[in-house]
């Protein structure tokens, strides 16, 4: 087994998955399958540019994939994410970012000026009850 930590959390999405490597190549947009069981083995880097693909294709948060890959393929690029970005996101940073883009998305409803003034007064009521604990 390899020591690569992007290789495990995709050898272990295929282990899981039903999928061929044939199969998932193809879905990838890759046309040699050895390429899958080479990244699987550690043997070749995963390409950034593929994740998505493989995170949807072998249903992997692609979020961890992709920090994880970059954490270990470019140290100093991680680095600088979590320092300016703060990455990676939280599971409710992601959920609150997935309904405010699907909201958004819809152009039914203008979520950014309420949302934000329910969340500033929650905010303010969690804080004054933790003050008063």
């Amino acid at each position: 087994m390899t020591a690569s930590p992007t290789a495990k959390i995709l050898a272990n999405a295929i282990d899981a998955s039903e999928l061929t490597q044939r199969e998932i190549a193809d879905r990838i947009g890759m046309r040699n399958p050895n390429v899958i069981s080479m990244m699987k083995q550690g043997i070749t880097r995963v390409p950034l540019n593929r994740i998505p693909a493989l995170s949807e294709t072998l249903e992997i948060n692609a979020q961890t994939f992709l920090m994880t890959a970059i954490e270990e393929y470019h140290p100093g690029t991680h680095e600088v994410l979590v320092d300016v970005l703060g990455l990676p996101l939280s599971d409710t940073e992601m959920r609150l970012l997935g309904l405010l883009r699907t909201t958004e998305a819809s152009g039914i409803v203008d979520a950014i000026g309420p949302l934000w003034r329910y969340l500033e007064t929650l905010l303010e009521v969690a804080s004054t009850n933790s003050k008063a604990d």
